[in-house]
């Protein structure tokens, strides 16, 4: 199926997020960045072999969850607390191994101290960004009618192979004269071009913006191809049903966009002042990325905390 980069992924990942936050923190409570330290009461939620967790550890886990409706609180803190007592049960038998003082997990643990500290600075000057206008989301809304006033729903017969040049330019030819997807999947078995099929449904949202402004132009029993993981994927568009929204429906999934976007730039601002600032040396086989370094337009750092989106999600 289609998807923007960063479609919205569903509550029910909310689990398997904890599990991974979890992990991350035993690594550092085994280099001892764990310890307790008293900042007042709170409320023990558990004890393992005379180890508390605490109601303070659940919400922090809680809030690495952004998202969560008030009916998922309840069972998501359950399944919470278990897996912070399953950690402390295995934390508790890798101190007692000493694993804790392994050099890897050491080195690990402060690789994991870097990404972290780095990463709340960037958060830091990200919450610096200017707040989107009521004209910014107006302006918006307006300049992309294909996501908003003329949004459609589009429907597609979906086939993905491995094609050579050749191969793919008698695919295009036959997707100019095709009639039906039948037609399509009866000329590719001849060319003996396996292919995988399927039905998928993708909102104007969920399109790449090149791809959307060529599937725009479609009509039912017409396709065109885009690239995909070293082939290609052949969408024939069976049907699109209109489905607008108002602009004050798309507001808030336009106030997200907006908002995430500017703290991109803000954050790109500081890297590249930081960069410039910085007295930066490479060596040896790394020498020449020097010069890429210092060109101008180089890209953000991956460890940039702001994600990256293609469209507003709209809900």
């Amino acid at each position: 199926m289609i998807k923007s980069p960063l479609a919205a992924k569903p509550h029910g990942h909310a689990a398997a997020r904890i599990a991974g936050g979890a992990l991350l923190a035993a690594v550092a409570a085994l280099a001892g960045c764990g310890s307790k330290e008293a900042t007042g009461p709170t409320q023990v939620v558990a004890k393992v072999s005379g180890e508390e967790i605490t109601e303070l550890q659940v919400n922090q886990a809680l809030e690495r969850q952004p998202g969560l409706k008030p009916d998922q609180l309840e069972p998501v803190s359950r399944k919470v607390v278990s897996g912070l007592v399953e950690q402390e049960i295995v934390l508790q038998k890798a101190r007692e191994l000493k694993i804790d003082r392994d050099q890897r997990v050491v080195q690990n643990v402060e690789a994991l101290k870097r990404e972290v500290i780095a990463r709340a600075y960037l958060d830091r000057i990200a919450e610096g960004a200017t707040k989107p206008s009521p004209k910014d989301l107006q302006t918006y809304f307006d300049e992309n009618p294909m996501l908003f006033k003329q949004r459609r729903i589009y429907t597609f017969q979906e086939l993905s192979a491995k094609v050579s040049d050749e191969q793919k330019a008698g695919i295009e030819a036959q997707l100019a004269k095709l009639k039906s997807p039948a037609e399509l999947e009866a000329y590719l078995k001849a060319q003996q071009i396996p292919t995988r099929s399927e039905r998928t449904t993708a909102a104007a949202e969920n399109v790449p913006l090149p791809v959307l402004q060529r599937v725009a132009s479609l009509k039912p029993g017409q396709g065109l191809i885009v690239p995909a993981n070293g082939g290609i994927r052949i969408l024939l568009l069976l049907g699109a049903q209109d489905s607008p929204v108002t602009e004050e429906q798309a507001r808030p999934a336009i106030n997200a966009f907006l908002m995430n976007q500017r703290k991109r730039q803000v954050v790109e601002v500081e890297l590249a002042s930081l960069r410039k600032s910085a007295k930066v040396e490479y060596f040896g086989k790394y020498a020449d990325l020097a010069a890429s370094a210092a060109s101008p337009g180089a890209p953000a750092s991956a460890g940039t905390a702001v994600a990256e989106s293609t469209w507003p999600q709209l809900k």
